[in-house]
């Protein structure tokens, strides 16, 4: 491509995600080389840096005039990647240009420069390959302002496009615009004729995708009549089909179970990550859709059932843990070892079927795990630093308390401390012959985590740890000096009192705070030491209590600053018990911050019926299908686990708000 300016523009005086944007010129000709490997890298580059997370720079604003000529040259190869590429910078995702930031980039500029090209982007959608059709209805929806003649030339498209791929496309980009129209009639009805009418298998669904992404339509035949299009047809995505059911969360599930036990492989695989999505987004029931992933696991697709059943949608699985536990069984009455080393890929599992479904039934605190676990251990199966989750059995594993020792040992032995310090997370509810090993591990753990928990655990019994503890109180840096202090009190009781009190007037906030905590630990009134914490430390002052009500002025002033209100509003109503002043503000709190509303429900627990008020916004949160982690284009390996302990603790304060 020789683009006339190209050469000519300052590009050195731009720059972009990683630097000065010297080399656009290179970058642009390449996105339509004639050379694959110049159009991936161009790509790439375009993608990471002049468009870095969707970013707008200088020099992504100034490269639109040339990437629209690149995509209005006839025959080029990479036409598609470019069209796609534009939709991005002109924000042809975005509903709501409202949200488009005012400052810090140029991405309003960019919408009306990318929109320039809605005539050929028109033309296009005639073009001889099928990744520039495909991509120009993307494009497309760049084009706000002629959103009527760009329906009218996608409904003319429709009608003579032989690729099912840019149909569905089409139908997307038609669905886009009538969202964001409003739902206009003549579309809707459109969208029905296809679905009654369209000779082709793939635009009837693609309509119906749409027209249920639109209305809130159902009916007891939508099940099986989107079961029946998929057997016809392999052009919509599962999870296109699971965005567009919306809250229809019975329906999807049906839909998903039928396809995981009915299904092809391929769409086995597809209802698998349309499953996780699901579950991911919205609440509800999920039995039946768990149980049909358990019935895979006696078949050649496995590790379909696997990934979900051991995946982060674990949480899930507490109604099907006979069944996982049956495979487990069965599995093992073949002699196969509980725990497989194998060669880590995306389909394979830490330590092979059994460890991975055993580990899910350890962190559902099943007891039937704990044998197999022992099993493992005592067949010396795992290796070195292979921390089983065993925290929701409490005391419950003293029993294996000899197998773990002697898994920290040969850690140990083998130089591997981090390992070992790993391992002392499993002994919380050690004895005090775990306290040679605590001892060897002491040295090497820099944060003082799970040796501290240790021996705080062990109290007295962990004397021999106390010249070690006072020379890091004499050495290490304040947090741990901090958690040093706190330990030394549990393990020589009154004896630390005099050098905690000397630490109560340190210069850093984290040794004072562990001295006092320390020194309330043997036995100090609160009173005394109330002083060393600071309007901050929210989870100690709750514990305090009314003895922190000198802090109250200062944690009301931080409330109108403060990052996170419902802890300061938690800390102080504990303070002062005052749950009439307290409960609006709570009220307002909760419809602000849904995702943060753990701390407050924690306190309508307390208060009980003195916050009848909370009812309606406990009910309805109870009755939302979303989840409260849920974020758009976001995702924590933790967020089922948060919600669904969240929902318990709302039915919790549902129940003591109410009375019963």
């Amino acid at each position: 491509m020789t683009t006339p300016g190209l050469d000519e523009v300052d590009w050195a005086s731009m720059r972009h995600a990683y630097g000065p944007a010297t080399g656009m010129p290179d970058l642009i000709r390449g996105l339509t080389s004639e050379k694959k490997r110049v159009r991936a890298w161009a790509q790439e580059c375009m993608w990471s840096g002049v468009h870095h997370q969707g970013d707008v720079y200088e020099c992504t604003l100034r490269a639109v005039p040339f990437l629209l000529e690149a995509a209005a040259t006839p025959g080029r190869p990479g036409r598609g990647g470019v069209l796609r590429l534009l939709a991005s910078i002109g924000s042809a995702e975005i509903d709501d240009l409202g949200r488009l930031p005012t400052t810090g980039g140029f991405w309003r500029a960019a919408q009306p420069a990318v929109a320039a090209g809605h005539t050929m982007f028109l033309e296009l959608l005639g073009d001889r390959r099928k990744k520039v059709r495909r991509a120009a209805t993307e494009a497309l929806l760049v084009c706000r302002d002629r959103e009527a003649e760009t329906v009218a030339a996608l409904r003319e498209r429709l009608a003579v496009e032989k690729h099912s791929g840019v149909r569905t496309a089409i139908l997307a980009a038609a669905g886009t615009i009538a969202r964001r129209a409003g739902n206009p009639a003549d579309l809707l009805d459109w969208l029905r004729d296809l679905v009654a009418r369209s000779p082709h298998a793939d635009v009837r669904l693609a309509a119906l995708t749409e027209r249920l992404r639109l209305t809130g339509d159902t009916d007891d035949d939508l099940e099986p009549t989107l079961y029946a299009m998929l057997g016809e047809t392999d052009a919509i995505d599962l999870r296109d089909l699971r965005e567009a059911l919306g809250d229809r969360v019975a329906v999807r599930n049906r839909l998903l179970a039928r396809v995981v036990r009915e299904g092809s492989e391929d769409r086995q695989v597809n209802a698998m990550w349309a499953a996780g999505g699901a579950m991911d987004h919205w609440r509800g029931d999920y039995h039946d859709l768990m149980l049909a992933f358990t019935e895979l696991l006696p078949r050649p697709t496995r590790s379909l059932g696997l990934r979900i059943l051991t995946g982060d949608t674990w949480p899930l699985a507490a109604p099907v843990a006979d069944e996982v536990f049956a495979y487990i069984d069965d599995e093992l009455g073949r002699g196969r070892p509980a725990y497989a080393g194998q060669e880590q890929d995306f389909w394979s599992f830490e330590g092979g079927p059994i460890w991975a479904l055993t580990t899910t039934l350890a962190r559902l605190g099943d007891p039937r795990a704990v044998p197999i676990i022992t099993r493992a251990l005592e067949e010396d199966l795992l290796p070195v630093g292979c921390r089983p989750p065993l925290t929701a059995f409490g005391a419950g594993i003293a029993p294996l308390m000899p197998l773990l020792r002697g898994q920290i040992q040969r850690a140990i032995a083998a130089g591997d401390h981090d390992a070992g310090r790993s391992l002392l997370w499993n002994l919380r509810e050690a004895g005090p012959e775990v306290l040679p090993e605590v001892l060897a591990l002491l040295p090497y753990d820099g944060s003082w985590g799970p040796s501290l928990m240790v021996l705080t655990a062990l109290g007295p019994a962990a004397s021999p740890a106390a010249p070690l503890l006072r020379d890091r109180i004499r050495t290490g840096d304040p947090a741990t000096i901090g958690n040093a202090a706190q330990t030394l009190a549990a393990v020589v009781g009154e004896e630390a009192e005099p050098e905690l009190r000397a630490l109560l007037t340190h210069e850093h906030s984290d040794v004072r705070r562990g001295a006092a905590t320390g020194l309330r630990r043997i036995g100090v009134p609160a009173g005394e030491v109330v002083h060393a914490y600071t309007a901050d430390d929210h989870a100690t002052l709750r514990e305090l209590g009314p003895a922190a009500a000198h802090l109250v002025p200062q944690l009301r002033a931080d409330l109108e600053t403060t990052r996170w209100p419902e802890l300061v509003l938690t800390t102080l109503w504990k303070i002062t018990g005052d749950a009439e002043t307290y409960l609006p503000p709570f009220l307002k709190q909760w419809q602000q911050t849904r995702s943060r509303n753990a701390a407050i429900a924690g306190a309508w627990i307390e208060m009980g019926p003195a916050a009848a008020e909370a009812e309606p916004l406990l009910r309805a949160e109870l009755a939302h299908p979303v989840r409260s982690t849920y974020e758009p284009n976001s995702r924590g390996s933790a967020d089922i686990q948060t919600d669904e302990a969240f929902l318990a603790q709302c039915r919790r304060a549902l129940a003591a708000v109410t009375g019963h």
